[in-house]
């Protein structure tokens, strides 16, 4: 899957192909994201809008746990 590095909400040249089962691209795509959660205006997406509905639905389904693990990875949150 290919997805896209979106800067200052504009799209760049700058591209990644992701590979494996979708459930791991999703858990990749994410942890990609959420490595630039305090860089307002910057993030990846989905090149196709299909596969960017089907991430954002993984996303919105995710349980709580599994979305707690993939936010703070191992960090200790007090």
């Amino acid at each position: 899957m290919t997805i896209t590095y979106y800067d200052n909400y504009k799209k760049t040249n700058r591209q990644q192909n992701l590979k494996g089962q979708e459930d791991e691209i999703f858990e990749q795509l994410y942890k990609l994201n959420n490595s630039l959660r305090y860089c307002n205006g910057s993030y990846w997406k989905c090149e196709s809008e299909d596969n960017e509905n089907k991430y954002l639905d993984w996303r919105k389904n995710l349980s709580k746990s599994r979305h707690f693990n993939l936010y703070y990875g191992n960090g200790v949150v007090d």
